[in-house]
């Protein structure tokens, strides 16, 4: 019996859910004006912000480095709701 390595398996599982959230905003980003309000587009944009930083931790864990070691940028939002108040309300 061998033991299979957990960090290959949960970067896998984490990349497929972070191509399922990309498609799902997507989707939600090609839809004709009007079929979406922007309460379903910013809960997508949550759930992919979830995946990436769970892709990018499982990346983390696997290879043993930090994907931000730097100083933050002043483009970066740490919430949806930071990002939101920065584009400011819809038309």
């Amino acid at each position: 019996m061998g033991n299979r390595d957990a960090f290959p398996e949960a970067t896998v599982g984490a990349r497929r859910a972070l191509l399922e959230a990309a498609v799902v905003l997507g989707a939600y980003l090609d839809a004709p004006e009007g079929e979406v309000d922007d309460e379903m587009v910013v809960r997508a944009l949550s759930a992919f912000m979830d995946a990436r930083r769970c892709y990018l931790a499982s990346l983390a864990s696997q290879f043993g480095v930090a994907h931000d070691t730097g100083p933050p940028s002043p483009d970066s939002y740490d919430t949806v709701s930071d990002l939101v108040r920065h584009l400011g309300p819809s038309a």
